[in-house]
């Protein structure tokens, strides 16, 4: 079928009035074109603020990724001429996966939005196991101050823990370049000082990323003698992060979860973490 609709379409524009074909091609081009204006400007928008906020703090990762994305987005178009003489043919198919990759981003991304935005904390649920809550880190300011991120969700830990008296503590989190200390280490003081029992929180300190995070953090409950598999689970953490921080602990064998969401403090923030957080579950997806 696919056969005899290529031959009838070549014989359509053989047959057809050399300007018919023009306009045809020149509608196509058109609308392409738009698509290629539209989903740039979508990229540039995304992340012209996440560049403006990472790169006077000397954020190394954040900072080389939206120049990355900088010069993806723009170089078909900034040197498109140089392009189309140096790819010849190569030049529109190419040029036709570059659009359809940036179209692709723009709808998931927003699909991507609407889902983490509207994802509900799942309940827990009381049982014979131990309790067990993970507070997962963010950044902790040289002065020793906490972000206002960390600030949320370690109010949220207190508030939890002291509705779980007999639930114990792991924060989780290690020390990042621009750093003090480990932030578990600095959690654990937050926590003491919000009256919470020191007895009861074990710190994980090894990680750099959420990935880590989760598997230091069983490690350190084994290593403490407590039973993953007789464990119900209480994930604390912003609420963009704890959908993948659920899905990661199911990835960990990890069948009895739960996650309490913080308030974000402020919306602009929240969208910058949203837009990295599309590319920790690209990352997910692509390497586990």
């Amino acid at each position: 079928m696919k056969f005899f609709n290529s031959v009838k379409s070549a014989l359509s524009r053989f047959f057809a009035p050399p300007e018919e074909y023009a306009k045809k091609k020149s509608g196509k081009s058109k609308i392409f074109n738009a698509l290629c204006i539209l989903s740039g400007a979508f990229f540039l928008a995304m992340y012209l603020p996440y560049f403006a906020w990472h790169a006077p703090r000397g954020h190394g990762a954040d900072t080389a990724a939206s120049l990355l994305v900088f010069f993806c987005v723009l170089m078909p178009v900034l040197f498109r001429h140089p392009l189309k003489k140096l790819l010849k043919k190569a030049y529109t198919p190419l040029k036709s996966i570059w659009c359809g990759g940036m179209c692709f981003y723009m709808v998931s991304f927003l699909i991507f939005c609407v889902a983490i935005h509207t994802a509900q904390d799942t309940a827990f649920k009381e049982s014979e196991k131990q309790p067990v809550v993970i507070v997962f880190g963010c950044q902790v300011h040289m002065d020793g101050r906490l972000s206002a991120e960390l600030s949320e969700r370690l109010k949220t830990a207190a508030a939890v823990l002291e509705e779980h008296p007999d639930a114990i503590c792991i924060t989780a989190g290690g020390q990042g370049d621009n750093e003090p200390m480990p932030e578990s280490a600095k959690m654990k003081e937050v926590l003491v000082g919000a009256g919470i029992d020191g007895n009861r929180i074990f710190t994980e300190e090894r990680s750099t990323n959420t990935a880590e995070n989760m598997a230091y953090s069983i490690e350190v409950l084994k290593n403490k003698g407590y039973d993953p598999e007789n464990c119900s689970f209480i994930f604390v953490s912003s609420g963009f992060h704890t959908p993948r921080i659920l899905l990661l602990g199911h990835r960990n064998g990890l069948a009895d979860c739960a996650t309490v969401s913080s308030a974000s403090p402020y919306p602009f923030l929240e969208f910058l973490y949203t837009v990295r957080e599309y590319m920790s579950y690209v990352h997910l997806f692509l390497f586990g």
